[in-house]
Formats: C-alpha cells, structure tokens, sequence
C-alpha cells in the first residue's frame, strides 16, 4: 500500500510538473511574440514616417526653378539720341513754362488734383502727354517734378494728376479701374484748346506700364506710349525673377535661391494681392501706336532684355514696327548713382532729351523707316535671370496652408512646453503628499496627538490619489516616461525651438541685404549651413527616438517605451509632433 501511495505521490508530482512546464512554456512562448509584435509595430511606424516625409520634401515646394537669361540684345550704338531723317525737333528749354493747379473729377464723389504745364509762346496745337504714376503713392506735387516741366519746355503740354489711393492698397489694386481713372485725364487734356487732340499719348513708368495697356485698350485714339522700366510679365512672373536677382546680389546660396519659387508660387488670396497674377499679355494686342521702351541697366528688378522683346514681338505682330528701345547706365526710375530708388538722385541727362525728341518726332510723323538712329541702342543691357513663364505651386500651394502650418508647429511646442511644466509641478506636489504621511508617522512616535490625525487623513487621500492614478497606468506604476526619453522629448521642442529662430533670423538678414542690394554672402552662406545642420539634427532626432523606443521594447517590454500615464503620453506625443511638424516646416523653408 505504501509502495502504491508513493507512486501515486510522484504520478501527482509528476502531472503537476508537467502542467507548471505547460504554463511556463506557455507565458515563454507569449512574451517573445508580444515583443516581436511590438517592435514590427514601432519598425513599421518608423518606415511609415520615413516613407511620408521623403514624399513631403519632394512634394512641398515648387518645381520649376528661375532659369538663366540667354536670348542677350546687342545694342545698335552707345548713344541714347533719337532722330528722324529730314525732321527737325523742338529742343528742351525752348519754351517758358506755365503751370496751372487743377481739380479733375473722377466720379460723383471722388476728385484729384492735378498740375497742367503748357509751353508759353508755343503756336498752332501742340502734342501731349498724360503721366502715369507707379507703384506706391503719387501725388502730382512729388512725382514727375523734372521729367514733366522739361517736356513742356521743349513744345509738349503734360498733365500729371494724383493716383487715386482710396481703391489702392497693398493687398489691393484694380487696373481695370485705374486705366478709367487716367483715361478721365487723358481726356481732359485731348479737350484743351491748344493741344491737338489727335497726337495726345501716355507716358507710363513701373507698374503704371500694365495701366497703360488697359489704357490702350479701352481708348484706341492713343497716339503714342511711352513706356518706362515695364514688367511686362505677370506680376508674380517679374517677382521670381527679381526675387532671384536680389538675393543673388544679396550673396545668398544657390539652395536658397532654388527656394525662393516655393515662396512666390503660393497663393496669397488670404491677403488679396490677385493683382500679382495680372494678366498683362492680354492687353498686347492694343500696342499699335508708336512705343518707346526704356530701362535702365542697373536695374535688377526688371526684365529689362526679355521685356523689350516681348514688346518688339507683341507689337510686331500687331502690324507695328515703330518700337525705339533706349537703355540708361540708370537705376529702375531712370537715375544715377545708385541702383537703388532713393530719394534726391538726378535723372540721366540725356534722359528728357530723348523724351522730346522722340515724342516730336512722332507727333510730327515719323514712322519705323524714318529713323536715322538705331531702334534698339544705349548701354549694353545684361539681363541675368528669365521671368518664368510658369509658377505652378508645390504640395503646400498657398499662404493659408503655410501659415497653418507654422502654427500647428507653434501651438504643439507651447502646449509640450505647458504640459511639462503642469506634470512637473504635479509631480512635486505628489512628492510633497507622499512626504506628509512619514512626517506624520513620526509626529505619532513622538506622542504628538494632533498630527496623527492629519497622518491619517492624508494617507487615506494619498492612498485614494493612488488607486486612481492606478486605474490609468499600466499594472498601477506612477506616471513617468521611458528610460531617456524625458531628455529626448526635451531636445524634440528645444532643438526646433532654436533652429526656428535661426531660420527667423536668417531671413531677416537675407530680406535687409536684399533690399539695401548689400553682399552679405560672409553671412548669408555659413548661416545657411548651420541652419541645415539644426534641421538634419531635428530628423536625426526623431529616428534616434524611434531607436531608443525599439530598443526598449526588445530589451525591457515590461518597462515604458515611451510613457505611462494619460498627461505623460499627452507631452510626449505634443512634442513628437511638434518635431515632425517643425521638420515639414523646414522643408517648406528649404532646409532638406
């Protein structure tokens, strides 16, 4: 019977063993595919952001690119004159001038002031000239003040009104408008008694040129048109270019130039600006009338070769061949010493003359086969960038989107910052409460009376605080994130933090040097270089993170990858995604 009872003993042992290897087979087997499955979750996770972010930086900006300018004018002489065959011209300074104020009404409602200037002495009725205004403020007082006396003294009566400013901003501008607007003057000029209503033209500078096309479409009795520093293209096309030449004066980065098209190309209708896609080349076909076309050479804003042939080929296929091109050593308002429009700088003085004496010479007649100077001359043009004739739009197409963006990126670096301050604080006063208790317990020892009963209170609510701190952690842990990624989800706010800054300072620089035409490549090029080092320093951040995550996972998986606890995980994904977006930002800035 023993001998049965003990085999019986060990047959019991002997199952029990069996079933304590079953389940330790079982819970062996368990783990290492819970592992595995987490870390082909967090692998994936990995190749997924890997995969959308390459597709982003090929994706978010523009693709074309301001190419050079090849299609180069050889001028037919250095000399600016103009002078047709058997014609004699009026030359400036033959006549007094008479100056007259006047008032012209554009509406009901709205009126401008306007300054008449008349050749004393001059008989029979005389040509005419209506001015008008470019970009920015005008007032017949400020603008025109040498150009227009001058013409005047050489036979030609001028009227330069005020542009209207209560229609005109920035953000806003209607030349469809304007052109009715200045067509009230022109109108007013061809009625004066002593001008002849037949030979009254336009003179028109900058982005009054675009004006002065409507102008000619609307009002075909336009006798001639000069047309001084013209975009001719769209208003966004002429800004890549000119955009492009600025920075390169500026001293920029070729990859920092190739990103300038990603900027221009948006779509700016949250601030209106739709007059930057002003369809010029849609007004060409009203050029029929004598044109003068001048530039100055030292003007980087302009495309002062690819727009003199646009005019040449638009009015020649209008049938039109009286097109005289004249280039100044001159900044875009046709002045010396400096290629910037600063106020005070004196006209070229060759300038006015070749006004009138064009201006005389085809009023009195002339046509293309009667100038004895060459049609295209004056100093050699050297335009170095073309005007695209395209600006399509990347993956991130308008102002609305971008500053979406940058917000988001924002708004997730404040929060991180907010929420760490809130766990932080939250933690001490959870330390303090932990503390509360053994102070207690020793208060007791010391046969305190009053303190026990504040030991016990505050333990039940430590103990409370606890249980429901349990209830949102994994197996009832404190809240706390994976080993080392506190410093990581540091370095994912700070790190884009600092290098946004830099980005803000750099553009500042490259904005103050382009605009003041100054190189500031000493600045401009390693600056550039550090700015691309903080953005490969954010994306090499994130995949160290996600490697830090993994090997977590493989080697502690009871242990948190990442956080534990609802406000620990809420940080840690504000300022993962606070990373990623300021990675996609510098995308959009060209930082990849």
């Amino acid at each position: 019977m023993k001998n049965d009872n003990d085999s019986t003993d060990r047959d019991t042992a002997l199952d029990t063993t069996t079933d304590d290897h079953t389940e330790h087979g079982t819970t062996a087997h368990t783990a290492p595919a819970r592992k595995r499955h987490r870390l082909m979750m967090v692998e994936g996770a990995a190749l997924v952001i890997l995969v959308i972010l390459a597709g982003i930086g090929s994706a978010i900006g523009a693709s074309w690119r301001v190419e050079p300018y090849t299609d180069h004018i050889t001028v037919g002489s250095s000399s600016t004159a103009i002078a047709a065959r058997n014609l004699s011209t009026v030359q400036e300074g033959t006549y007094k001038v008479k100056t007259t104020k006047l008032t012209i009404k554009l509406t009901d409602t709205v009126s401008v002031n306007a300054i008449l200037r008349e050749p004393i002495g001059a008989h029979g009725k005389r040509p005419a000239c209506v001015f008008v205004h470019g970009a920015g403020t005008g007032k017949a007082s400020e603008v025109y003040g040498d150009i227009a006396p001058a013409m005047a003294s050489a036979g030609i009566v001028t009227l330069v009104p005020d542009k209207r400013l209560d229609n005109y901003s920035w953000t806003s501008r209607d030349y469809q408008a304007m052109a009715r607007d200045y067509l009230v003057s022109w109108k007013l000029l061809a009625g004066l008694s002593n001008v002849d209503p037949a030979q009254v033209g336009v003179y028109a500078e900058s982005e009054g040129t675009w004006i002065a096309c409507v102008m000619a479409k609307r009002q075909p009795r336009i006798a001639f048109m000069i047309l001084t520093s013209p975009p001719v293209v769209p208003g966004r096309d002429q800004m890549a270019m000119a955009a492009t030449s600025y920075a390169t004066i500026a001293g920029a980065p070729q990859s920092v130039v190739d990103e300038l098209p990603t900027l221009i190309s948006l779509d700016f209708s949250l601030v209106g600006l739709q007059y930057a896609d002003f369809p010029a080349q849609d007004y060409y076909a009203a050029l029929t009338m004598p044109l003068l076309i001048n530039y100055g050479t030292i003007d980087p804003s302009m495309p002062i070769e690819q727009g003199a042939r646009t005019l040449i080929d638009a009015a020649k296929a209008n049938g039109n061949t009286n097109v005289t091109v004249r280039y100044y050593p001159t900044n875009h308002q046709m002045r010396t010493g400096s290629s910037l429009s600063l106020p005070g700088l004196p006209l070229e003085r060759h300038y006015t003359h070749d006004l009138e004496d064009w201006t005389n010479a085809v009023t009195a007649g002339a046509t293309a086969t009667d100038w004895s100077t060459p049609m295209i001359a004056g100093s050699q043009p050297h335009q170095r960038f073309t005007a695209p004739s395209s600006t399509p739009r990347g993956m991130i197409g308008s102002v609305s989107q971008a500053l979406a963006l940058m917000a988001a990126q924002i708004l997730c670096v404040i929060a991180a910052a907010v929420g760490a301050i809130v766990l932080w604080v939250s933690g001490r006063l959870r330390g303090a409460r932990t503390r509360v208790p053994a102070r207690g317990n020793s208060a007791h020892a010391a046969g305190a009376s009053t303190p026990t009963v504040t030991s016990a209170m505050t333990t039940t609510l430590a103990s409370s605080a606890g249980d429901a701190l349990a209830e949102h952690t994994p197996s009832g842990n404190t809240p706390r994130f994976g080993r080392g990624i506190g410093a990581m989800l540091v370095a994912c706010v700070t790190l884009p933090v600092l290098t946004a800054g830099g980005l803000g300072w750099y553009l500042a620089t490259l904005g103050k040097a382009a605009l003041s035409l100054s190189n500031r490549a000493d600045v401009l090029r390693p600056g550039w270089t550090m700015l691309q080092i903080g953005a490969a320093a954010c994306l090499l951040l994130l995949f160290v993170l996600f490697t830090m995550v993994m090997h977590h996972i493989r080697r502690n998986p009871e242990e948190p990858s990442i956080a534990t606890g609802i406000g620990h995980v809420i940080v840690a994904v504000l300022a993962i995604a606070a990373l990623v977006l300021s990675i996609i930002v510098f995308m959009f800035w060209g930082l990849r």
